[in-house]
């Protein structure tokens, strides 16, 4: 039963939301056929809801049924002309007005309230295909690149109380400052934890060590939830999973920035290094027939060249050879991951 219009109102407000029991459903669908302006008050909060909301399910009220009841007690009504209201276009738009405004109050108070966990987020994921790259603007004014072979997971729209995204792969991430409200980037592993930043995230699923390099401002990393490492600009965390054992470095950070900007660069790197990066990059598997050959050492900057280019190049540069061994599987016509032989050249 119904003890005053707060009430009513309240309820309405549930079962807009999606909360209302089936008791309060059935109170509700009482309340609308019982009087006309009863069906009017209900469309009224309902309009206001729904365009400030994403429409909801109308299958529990039977809106239709109330509206013939309303309609036939309209037809039906044997209330005198001296006290009806006059149909004066004023008139009307004050009842409209009068109408909306408890309505508007109610529900605006109902969702100041509601708990933000409620709030359902629509998220978008982004792949990149290998041997590219892709850049994507977040809600916030936040930028990431994302690497080849790389996800980002993220919301359309972030909510009041901290900025999550999460991923797979290797991203660059230019955070908009908020110190407020945290921004978050969560891998398999690891946690980054930033406020205004920028910095580089390795976290491809094949490699066994994931890596945070930060370029500018301050980052928490969390590893496996258990230890938080606060890095400083030109630092870099590297966190060996089958391990669990890390190391924080001094290091020239555009070194492993510059793929964002279509550059790697490898500085006195082993080439067993140099293929692995190779390979997340454009999705090939190197096979070093040579042990030793993994421990070369290389120095290069490619900038731009197609993974046939690069291969010449390091014959070139390097006492090896190269060969593709293969790129079908079985008798398909479906393409494998490309493989490559990796042999000591004769001199």
């Amino acid at each position: 039963m119904i003890n005053k219009d707060s009430d009513i109102e309240i309820i309405i407000s549930k079962y807009l939301s999606k909360e209302a029991t089936p008791e309060e459903i059935k109170v509700l669908d009482d309340w609308i056929s019982a009087a006309p302006e009863n069906y009017r008050s209900f469309l009224s909060q309902k309009n206001v809801w729904e365009v400030s909301h994403p429409a909801f399910n109308p299958e529990e009220i039977d809106v239709d049924s109330a509206h013939r009841k309303v309609m036939e007690q309209i037809l039906h009504q044997n209330q005198p002309a001296s006290v009806r209201p006059k149909s004066s276009f004023l008139y009307y738009w004050q009842q409209i007005a009068a109408i909306l405004l408890l309505p508007l109050l109610i529900v605006s108070t109902y969702l100041y309230l509601k708990p933000t966990s409620q709030v359902a987020e629509t998220y978008q994921e982004l792949f990149t295909p290998y041997g590219t790259w892709s850049v994507v603007n977040l809600s916030d004014g936040s930028k990431v690149w994302l690497n080849a072979g790389s996800s980002l997971k993220y919301p359309t729209q972030f909510n009041d109380k901290q900025r999550v995204v999460s991923m797979q792969g290797e991203a660059y991430f230019e955070v908009e400052s908020d110190k407020k409200h945290p921004f978050i980037v969560k891998t398999k592993e690891l946690t980054v934890e930033a406020t205004g930043t920028a910095f580089n995230v390795n976290a491809y699923t094949s490699d066994n060590v994931t890596a945070v390099t930060l370029v500018k401002g301050k980052v928490a990393v969390t590893l496996d939830k258990k230890k938080t490492i606060s890095l400083s600009p030109g630092e870099k965390i590297d966190y060996n999973l089958a391990t669990s054992l890390y190391n924080v470095n001094k290091t020239n950070t555009y070194k492993w920035c510059s793929w964002k900007d279509g550059v790697l660069i490898f500085r006195d790197d082993p080439l067993e290094y140099v293929f692995k990066r190779l390979g997340q990059t454009y999705n090939v598997e190197f096979i070093l027939k040579d042990a030793e050959l993994g421990k070369y050492s290389y120095k290069a900057t490619f900038e731009g060249e197609s993974l046939n280019e690069i291969l010449r190049l390091l014959e070139m540069s390097a006492p090896i050879q190269c060969k593709e061994v293969s790129n079908r599987s079985n008798n398909s016509e479906k393409f494998e991951k490309q493989r490559i032989e990796v042999s000591k050249t004769t001199q």
